[in-house]
């Protein structure tokens, strides 16, 4: 003998029911918004677990789940995701600070033989001197995260516009010297030198 079926009761405004079934009804939202608004949508209509995952394309359990959210969080948050816990990241505040003030330097002014920063350069910069600097939160910084520190205050060390300093007070004197001492021949499209 098969057990009872259990309807899950819970309430649905009337501007929640309005706002369900535009989000049901939606192509830009997300996915599982749009399935989570149509489980809850069908199941008003149908009280049927396996009923409404059979004309949906989703089991039973899916359904319920749904619905447990439905009665714990409200209509309208049963659409999201529950938070996940995750790692609180644990970069200082100073320390990001340190690496964007690292990053506005010259890379040859601390020793390297290159003019710009690469992140791979920047991060095992910070890797190395993190810790002497009073940051040990990154001492173990990788290049993505290199990346999205500086992302996230517009930075592109690699980027950096200059111009071509003249060194040589002499340089025009002695560009035109060489420019003379080659003629150009229209008809051999090449430069001879005479």
């Amino acid at each position: 003998m098969a057990a009872p079926r259990r309807v899950i009761e819970f309430e649905i405004g009337a501007d929640e029911l309005a706002r369900l079934e535009t989000v049901a009804r939606s192509r830009t939202e997300a996915a599982i918004r749009v399935e989570r608004a149509r489980i809850l949508l069908a199941y008003r209509a149908e009280p049927s677990s396996t009923a409404v995952g059979a004309r949906l394309g989703v089991t039973h359990h899916t359904v319920q789940r749904c619905l447990r959210r439905a009665v714990r969080l409200g209509v309208m948050a049963a659409l999201d995701d529950s938070p996940r816990p995750g790692k609180a990241p644990d970069i200082t505040p100073e320390a990001r600070a340190w690496l964007v003030s690292l990053a506005c330097q010259k890379a040859c002014d601390l020793g390297y033989p290159h003019e710009l920063w690469t992140t791979r350069l920047l991060a095992r910069h910070a890797r190395e001197h993190a810790v002497a600097a009073g940051h040990p939160s990154l001492a173990r910084i990788v290049q993505g995260t290199v990346c999205k520190i500086l992302a996230a205050h517009e930075i592109k060390p690699h980027k950096i516009r200059y111009y071509l300093e003249r060194r040589d007070d002499d340089f025009d004197a002695k560009m035109a010297e060489c420019s003379a001492s080659f003629a150009w021949s229209p008809s051999s499209r090449r430069a001879t030198r005479q």
